[in-house]
């Protein structure tokens, strides 16, 4: 396989002689959508390829299937305004008919923003940024506030986190690169910036429920979404 004539656009790559057509579609994956499964996801991609009548490429061997992939998977329940899969197609098209052939087949809660030729490996990136809205029965915004700040400029952050060879006691303070707290009424709204790569990974979950059974309490989560994902260098993933 190899690379010829790529833009901006899309990237060409020659496969047994052949030109295939490689593309990265950016998407946001909201409301209830934000509950689908990532192996779910993977399918219904697959069945708007099917709906769309797009002429994808399918990957070749003893198991042909559509060539499709997603850097850093989204968790279930958590939004996304900068999510992106790659994808390849037999025929040259233009970005704009693309995103209008998924668009109007992709299920309700999840839509494509842009589509661009693909420019980093999922494997350079390392980190993500996340909103979150978060309350707890009793508490203001403002007591939340209060704990958060002491809770995110601790030392060290000890939790329980599950690896493949079972559980063990983990610092999360390296894998928190920054946070930002504003009270909103009776919750608590933050911006984070965590790991997010091959290497380490950071879920807000996991910190955020650090957070709150450390101070006592269960956090009542309203929002969690992810703003993007970067390389080591800040730069963002694209």
């Amino acid at each position: 396989m190899s690379e010829k004539n790529s833009n901006e656009k899309r990237k060409v790559v020659v496969v047994q002689g052949r030109d295939i057509y490689e593309y990265r579609a950016f998407y946001q994956k909201f409301e209830r959508a934000k509950y689908i499964s990532h192996l779910d996801l993977y399918r219904a991609v697959q069945r708007t390829f099917q709906r769309a009548d797009i002429p994808v490429w399918f990957t070749e061997g003893y198991n042909p299937h559509i060539y499709l992939t997603f850097p850093m998977p989204i968790f279930l329940g958590c939004e996304g305004v900068e999510e992106s899969f790659d994808f390849r197609t037999t025929v040259d098209m233009e970005p704009e008919e693309l995103m209008e052939k998924l668009n109007a087949a992709f299920p309700e809660g999840i839509r494509v923003t842009r589509m661009a030729a693909p420019v980093h490996k999922a494997t350079e990136i390392a980190r993500a940024r996340y909103t979150l809205l978060v309350s707890s029965e009793g508490k203001t915004g403002e007591e939340l506030r209060g704990l958060w700040e002491a809770f995110a400029s601790s030392p060290e952050i000890l939790a329980e986190k599950r690896t493949k060879k079972g559980m063990k006691t983990v610092d999360l303070k390296p894998m928190l690169f920054s946070s930002q707290a504003e009270a909103e009424g009776e919750a608590l709204r933050l911006t984070l910036e965590t790991a997010c790569g091959i290497a380490e990974n950071l879920s807000p979950v996991l910190l955020i429920d650090t957070f709150a059974a450390g101070n006592g309490f269960e956090a009542d989560y309203r929002l969690i979404r992810r703003d993007g994902m970067y390389l080591e260098n800040g730069e963002a993933f694209c």
